[in-house]
């Protein structure tokens, strides 16, 4: 156990000072601190035969949601080190298991596992000692953003490790259907314009009357008659 937790210190205390702000008295100091404090909490949860179990427990993990670990703060106060001034990312996760060191920077990334050149015999093969760190979202900081890069840390592959259990969800296919387009009668819209009304007299003037020509049969008649009475 503390082979694998002395690793990991290793690794984080390289991590913690990848900007070299902090004085080498005060990397010593939170390695053998943070050492100190896996080791008494993992002392009841190390299972060498199973080493599945307590896998979460031994998960120091750092996100958006948790942005603090208990044990680098424990770590940081033991050695009068504040806590914001650790060049920690803002996504990672670092699990201490029987027989290997595993981490994943960013939560969409791969793991790699994490080897110590220190412990290391012979000239290993040159691997890459970088690791793209990307954030779900846009980083408020450039440094995140960037290559992290670690010096005396060997990274075998970026390969998923068989011991551990990927938390991103699997790939979801999503259906949209065609909009369907229905043909509908469509009401009729007429524009009719409007007028002012306009009202109008006309004064027809009455005919005058056409004078009659006398009928002289008419009075012959007339006269006749009256001479009989």
């Amino acid at each position: 156990m503390k082979e694998e937790v002395e690793i990991a210190t290793r690794f984080i205390s390289r991590l913690v000072n990848r900007h070299e702000k902090l004085e080498k008295k005060q990397v010593v100091c939170f390695g053998r601190s943070l050492t100190k404090i896996l080791c008494e909490l993992f002392n009841e949860h190390w299972y060498p035969d199973n080493p599945l179990k307590g896998q979460a427990y031994r998960c120091i993990r750092i996100n958006r949601k948790q942005p603090v670990d208990d044990s680098l703060l424990k770590a940081c106060k033991a050695c009068g080190l504040d806590y914001s001034e650790l060049a920690l990312p803002k996504e990672i996760s670092i699990w201490i298991d029987p027989g290997e060191v595993c981490c994943r920077l960013g939560e969409n990334n791969q793991y790699f596992t994490v080897k110590d050149v220190e412990n290391t015999s012979g000239k290993s093969t040159p691997e890459p000692e970088t690791s793209d760190y990307h954030s779900e979202s846009p980083s408020e900081n450039s440094e995140d953003e960037s290559l992290v890069r670690l010096p005396n840390t060997t990274y075998l592959g970026k390969s998923r490790p068989v011991l551990k259990h990927s938390p991103t969800p699997p790939t979801q296919y999503f259906y949209v259907p065609t909009p369907l387009w229905v043909p509908c009668p469509q009401s009729v819209v007429s524009y009719i314009p409007t007028y002012q009304p306009v009202l109008y007299y006309v004064d027809i003037p009455p005919k005058s009357p056409v004078p009659r020509k006398p009928n002289p049969n008419l009075v012959k008649r007339l006269t006749k008659r009256a001479s009989k009475v």
